[in-house]
């Protein structure tokens, strides 16, 4: 979606993207298959093929670290999981080609429970996932003042 932004300079352009992912979403096995990539603020999400082998079921149900508000992403539905990291990446890289994710920008997995998990954020839109799915939780990545990569949090 393009916007106006009268705070730009005259010699910038009038237009600048804004991106708006706060609407509820809901994912099907028909317009989520195996390998689809979506965002929930600073998580990106992967349906992965199946839950890897080293899952264990974990309480904690918030599913990025912290306390603000910008980290409630919380599986209200659903089964949470903590997974070796460097397997995750692994299964990631096998599925999006030419994709490669460091350990240390995995976070847990989830799948659904009787076909259904429900994510919810109290400022980026809801995701509903219906159908059989596991999904990776990859944490966004920027770079610094100094240009190193580190760890986008909302």
């Amino acid at each position: 979606m393009l916007v106006q932004d009268a705070k730009l300079s005259p010699s910038v352009g009038a237009e600048s993207e804004a991106i708006v992912n706060d609407a509820p979403r809901t994912f099907t096995d028909a317009d989520f298959p195996v390998g689809s990539v979506a965002h929930q603020g600073d998580l990106i999400l992967v349906r992965l093929a199946a839950l890897p082998a080293n899952a264990k079921r974990r309480r904690e149900r918030q599913l990025a670290q912290g306390n603000t508000q910008g980290s409630r992403h919380v599986l209200k539905r659903g089964v949470p999981y903590d997974c070796e990291p460097a397997a995750v990446a692994g299964a990631v890289q096998s599925l999006c080609k030419g994709v490669s994710v460091a350990p240390e920008y995995i976070g847990p997995v989830f799948a659904t429970s009787r076909g259904v998990a429900d994510l919810v954020h109290p400022e980026h839109g809801d995701h509903f996932y219906r159908g059989d799915m596991v999904i990776g939780v990859v944490y966004q990545r920027n770079l610094d003042a100094e240009e190193r990569e580190r760890r986008a949090l909302d």
